[in-house]
């Protein structure tokens, strides 16, 4: 008599198998979305992309605008000024006469930017947000900021105005009002005096030639920080600050606050085409030969002429790398200009070639790190 449970069992055993089987196959072969459009009966599948890259960094770009604008708004509602000790939001709120909700928000976004810190509900600012914009001192940029702010906000509008039709007239409103320079130099006071002219100070200082120094020139001196504080630093050294009149101005207040008045004298002219002095064992020039263009060479053949011998020019300048790409704060530092017909960005080794080239006995350069990115310092000397 036969088993009919035996041979179910049988059966259903072979239908597993045989089931796995398939499986195994239809797993080593699958089907690509592809190929379903060749079978019949199959609707067509819309393709998942591929992704190869990461777009998280271009999405960081995105937020960098908004990043930029809470930071203006903290220093127009002085909100920094408040925070040298630690505030909750409601003395703040009652402080500065703003919105409640708002207010945590803004400080939580603060917190999120690392200008400021939180805890147990109180905010207090960062050390360098506490140096450079809690007090308004020597060292105090919120002004600076605010200006330069106004500066560097081009928006995608203008961007794309310029892009497509070109600069026009290839000049800024205003590029050349006598006006506009003497407000910029004032508000670049305190941003030199914040850790440029320092750093200044420090590799000046270092020249084995340093003791020896007699007299300076600073050309192209600007707001006059430079030449005054490297002055006030040697024991017994003389200086000139050389640039436009209208920019003197500020270059004489500078000279007085520090009671320079017997060491350092202003000179007013256009490097280009007025007589620089004589007899100088130091000049220095701080990102002032970009407006050069194509007479560089004869300026510095100018400043060679005017150094003692076993004098030494240094330099001081943007220094553009990898085909004008980089440094990053460059680029946008001279975005504007650029974009206006007025590209004043130099690239790395125009200085220091047209130095070797006015007679200089050697030429150093090196790449100085600032706050304000990466430079490159040119440091010439004349043979005795």
């Amino acid at each position: 008599m036969l088993n009919l449970k035996y041979l179910g069992k049988q059966q259903a055993q072979k239908d597993f198998i045989r089931l796995s089987q398939k499986r195994k196959m239809s797993d080593a072969n699958p089907i690509k979305p592809s190929n379903r459009k060749n079978l019949p009966g199959v609707k067509p599948m819309k393709n998942i992309p591929e992704v190869k890259n990461d777009f998280g960094k271009l999405y960081e770009k995105l937020l960098t605008n908004q990043e930029k604008n809470l930071f203006i708004a903290a220093i127009e509602l002085g909100i920094f000024q408040e925070l040298s000790n630690w505030k909750s939001t409601e003395e703040l709120v009652k402080k500065l006469n703003i919105n409640q909700k708002n207010a945590e928000v803004f400080l939580n976004s603060l917190v999120s930017l690392d200008l400021i810190e939180k805890k147990n509900g109180s905010f207090k600012n960062l050390p360098a947000v506490e140096e450079f914009f809690a007090e308004k001192n020597d060292k105090y940029l919120g002004d600076s900021f605010l200006s330069y702010y106004d500066y560097y906000n081009m928006s995608s509008t203008q961007i794309c105005e310029l892009v497509r039709n070109g600069p026009g007239d290839g000049e800024m409103p205003n590029i050349n009002s006598e006006d506009l320079w003497t407000e910029h130099a004032r508000l670049t006071v305190n941003f030199l005096r914040a850790g440029m002219a320092q750093l200044a100070i420090r590799h000046v200082s270092s020249l084995p030639e340093y003791p020896t120094f007699r007299r300076m020139l600073d050309l192209g001196c600007g707001t006059g920080v430079f030449g005054t504080l490297i002055t006030m630093n040697h024991p017994s050294m003389k200086a000139v600050l050389f640039d436009r009149p209208a920019v003197l101005r500020v270059a004489q207040e500078v000279i007085d606050e520090y009671e320079m008045g017997d060491r350092v004298q202003v000179t007013g002219g256009d490097y280009i085409c007025d007589p620089i002095g004589e007899n100088y064992d130091l000049v220095w020039a701080s990102e002032t030969l970009n407006f050069a263009g194509e007479h560089l060479d004869t300026v510095i053949k100018k400043i060679f002429n005017a150094l003692n011998p076993g004098g030494v020019y240094v330099s001081l300048s943007d220094g553009m790398t990898d085909e004008r790409t980089k440094p990053k704060e460059m680029i946008m530092g001279t975005l504007m200009t650029a974009l206006y017909g007025n590209d004043v960005g130099m690239s790395e080794g125009v200085i220091a070639n047209a130095m070797i080239k006015s007679g200089f006995a050697s030429v150093q350069s090196r790449t100085v790190k600032t706050p304000i990115g990466e430079m490159v310092m040119d440091i010439a000397r004349k043979s005795s």
